[in-house]
């Protein structure tokens, strides 16, 4: 052959190879479609952990403003167990669901009109309340469909199973701190600090300059100083309370009597918030008692200034600290997909440091 043809030859590979690395136009082999049918754990009415089934069901499109995200990993919250077993907020939910809220994966489709987001992207997101999704959709599963407002980009210095640790708990912790508008110079107390709420409000507490000291067992003691909390106070010592008086914030995670002896340590002119469950049978801080101590109880709402904040923009402040080093996340447990009953019974029985996962893919653990 012609050295010359060898030579052009090569050239024109080289430089479509180039022009591909380039997005100049010649794309390289198209990206798979999402499939018609997934794996997805399905609720079937409440009860026990057996109304879980993993099951075949559709993938889902997007519609105008939302975009398909392929599921790495999902976050297990108390929540989710909770409306199973028909205790959670709004009373028990009949029907077939999709159970979770938090996931971490790739954008795997776009629906009409969105800009901002690619496919392909690595992203994370807590399920909102966008209009116009029917069906059976939900974080217990290989794609789900969100807001594309809701979505934003992965820390890289976080896995994916991390990433989708951040979502309820980062969202939770930051509008909590928000709401006390915790500053530095402040001790701040958080009654099960080492769990995914308390954990995630400590360290964004403690990336704003507070002192955060909390409730927890000595086991998690090594943990809650690797993320900056002061001083931990055994909840087993009934005097736990005592050694805590005069904090300008407090944030109650456990409720209950935890509740009523935490709310005895704000001073006077500081804020209480607690984001417990209102159980009837575990007593509650009342509005009287506030004002008669002097303590502002906001609710832990995700308000500012009296306007809803975007759960996205929550988020991105999580994410900010993550990607400067401030905000991590520590798995206690991952699952499998369609373990996801055990899961939420592990997450049931309390003392979790950090969160638990469902790995719904081998890409779970990777960046």
């Amino acid at each position: 052959m012609n050295t010359g043809i060898i030579a052009r030859t090569a050239g024109l590979v080289l430089a479509a190879a180039l022009a591909m690395s380039l997005g100049l136009g010649i794309a390289p082999a198209a990206r798979a479609a999402p499939p018609a049918q997934q794996q997805a754990v399905v609720q079937n009415g409440t009860g026990g952990p057996d109304v879980l089934k993993l099951e075949r069901i559709p993938v889902l499109a997007p519609a105008a403003g939302q975009v398909l995200i392929r599921i790495y990993a999902a976050g297990v919250n108390p929540v989710d167990w909770k409306a199973r077993l028909g205790t959670a907020p709004g009373g028990p939910r009949p029907g077939r669901s999709v159970p979770g809220s938090d996931v971490a994966g790739v954008v795997a489709a776009l629906g009409p009109g969105v800009t901002g987001v690619t496919v392909g992207q690595s992203v994370f997101c807590m399920k909102g309340f966008a209009p116009g999704i029917h069906g059976l959709n939900g974080a217990y599963a290989h794609y789900i469909v969100v807001a594309a407002s809701d979505v934003v980009p992965k820390p890289p210095d976080l896995t994916y199973a991390q990433a989708a640790g951040l979502g309820m708990v980062g969202w939770t912790g930051a509008r909590t701190m928000d709401e006390a508008k915790v500053h530095a110079g402040e001790r701040v107390l958080i009654t099960g600090i080492a769990g995914g709420v308390g954990s995630s409000a400590a360290q964004i507490a403690v990336a704003r300059g507070a002192q955060v000291i909390g409730t927890a067992t000595a086991r998690h003691e090594a943990y809650l100083h690797h993320i900056g909390v002061s001083e931990v106070l055994d909840y087993h010592n009934s005097d736990w309370a005592a050694k805590a008086r005069g904090m300008d914030v407090v944030l109650d995670t456990v409720g209950g009597p935890t509740a009523l002896a935490a709310f005895g340590d704000v001073r006077r002119g500081g804020v209480f918030i607690t984001v417990a469950s209102t159980e009837v049978e575990h007593p509650q801080i009342t509005a009287a008692q506030c004002v008669a101590a002097g303590v502002s109880c906001p609710e832990a709402g995700p308000r500012r200034r009296g306007a809803m904040v975007p759960i996205a923009d929550l988020l991105r402040q999580v994410a900010a600290l993550a990607r400067a080093g401030k905000f991590t996340v520590h798995v206690d447990r991952s699952f499998p997909l369609a373990q996801a009953a055990q899961a939420q019974e592990y997450n049931r029985a309390g003392h979790t440091e950090g969160k638990v996962i469902l790995d719904v893919t081998p890409q779970a653990n990777s960046r």
